[in-house]
C-alpha cells in the first residue's frame, strides 16, 4: 500500500503546484493589465495608429539610416511599416488579418533575411505579439481568446535589471522559443524574444560532423519610455534587433552561396504620436 500512497501524495503535490502556478499567472496578468490602464480605458480602444521616427543600423555595413515607422492595429489585425529611404534596403512591411500574414518583398519573389524569417514564422503576428502593448491584439489582454498560455519561469537579470520571465506557448506548435519579460515592480512589458536554433545535418564523416555548427536566428523587441495616451500607458520607444548566425559549409569553403553569415539588424523606433479609434480602410488589413 505504501507505493500507492506515495503515488497519491505525489499527484496531490503536482496538482497543488499547478494550481499555484495558475494562480500566480492569473494574479500577474491582472497586475500587468492594470499597468496599462483601467478596464474602461482598455476596452475603449477599438483601434490604434502609432507613428514614429526610425533609426536603422546593419552591423556588417556600418553607419545608420533614418526613416519612419507606422504601426496600425484593430483587434487582431495589424499593419507594421518600417520604412527606410535607401536604394539597397527599403525596410519592411508586414500585414496580418489575424490568421494570415503578408510580408513585402525586396523584389519579386525575394524577401530580405528578416522578411524571410518572419514569413516562415507568422505566429509572431497572428497571435498579436508583434509590437507588444502597442498592438490592440496584445494576447495577454485575452489569453483564452487567443488560445495561448504563458508559464512563469523565474526572474532573469538583463542589463543589470531583474525581470520576470514567462514562456509563451501558442495554440499551434511553434519552432520558436518565445519569452516575455516584465518589470516586477510595475508589471509593464519590457521585452519579447523569439529564438530559433536549427541543428546541422549529419555529414558523411565524423570529422565533418565535428566541424558542423547550428544555425541560429533571433528577434528581440524591447519597449520603454512609457507615456500616457487616452488613459493608457503605452511604450514611447520600440527597439527591434534581428540577429542571424549561419555557419558556412566546411565541405565547400570556396562557395560564396554557402559561406558563413553573421549579422545584426537594429531598428530603433521613437514614437511621436498615438491615436485611437481613427477611421481605417478595411483594405489596409487585406492579405492577398
Amino acid at each position: 500500500m505504501r507505493p500507492l500512497g506515495l503515488l497519491i501524495a505525489v499527484s496531490a503535490l503536482l496538482s497543488f503546484c499547478n494550481a499555484k502556478d495558475e494562480m500566480q499567472v492569473e494574479e500577474f496578468v491582472k497586475r500587468h493589465l492594470n499597468s496599462l490602464g483601467t478596464e474602461q480605458a482598455r476596452s475603449a480602444a477599438r483601434n490604434r495608429a502609432v507613428q514614429g521616427t526610425l533609426q536603422f543600423h546593419m552591423q556588417h555595413q556600418g553607419g545608420t539610416a533614418d526613416g519612419k515607422a507606422v504601426f496600425v492595429s484593430e483587434g487582431n489585425k495589424l499593419v507594421s511599416l518600417l520604412k527606410i529611404p535607401s536604394s539597397g534596403y527599403h525596410g519592411e512591411r508586414f500585414v496580418s488579418d489575424g490568421k494570415r500574414t503578408e510580408v513585402a518583398t525586396m523584389k519579386p519573389g525575394a524577401y530580405s533575411e528578416l522578411g524571410q524569417f518572419v514569413n516562415s514564422h507568422n505566429e509572431i503576428f497572428t497571435t498579436g505579439l508583434w509590437g507588444g502593448t502597442l498592438s490592440t491584439g496584445w494576447p495577454i489582454s485575452d489569453l483564452q481568446g487567443h488560445h495561448v498560455s504563458i508559464q512563469y519561469v523565474g526572474r532573469k537579470k538583463i542589463d543589470g535589471r531583474e525581470l520576470q520571465q514567462f514562456r509563451y506557448m501558442p495554440a499551434k506548435r511553434s519552432d520558436l522559443e518565445i519569452r516575455l519579460f516584465f518589470d516586477p515592480e510595475t508589471g509593464r512589458h519590457e521585452m519579447t524574444t523569439y529564438d530559433l536554433t536549427i541543428a546541422p545535418q549529419l555529414a558523411a564523416t565524423e570529422e565533418e560532423n565535428a566541424k558542423q555548427k547550428s544555425t541560429t536566428y533571433s528577434i528581440e523587441e524591447r519597449f520603454g519610455d512609457y507615456k500616457q495616451s487616452d488613459g493608457l500607458w503605452l511604450p514611447g520607444r520600440w527597439d527591434i534587433r534581428f540577429t542571424l548566425d549561419v555557419p558556412g559549409d566546411p565541405a565547400h569553403p570556396q562557395d560564396i552561396a554557402r559561406a558563413a553569415r553573421f549579422d545584426t539588424w537594429e531598428f530603433a523606433v521613437s514614437v511621436t504620436s498615438i491615436s485611437h479609434n481613427v477611421t481605417l480602410d478595411p483594405k489596409n488589413f487585406e492579405v492577398k
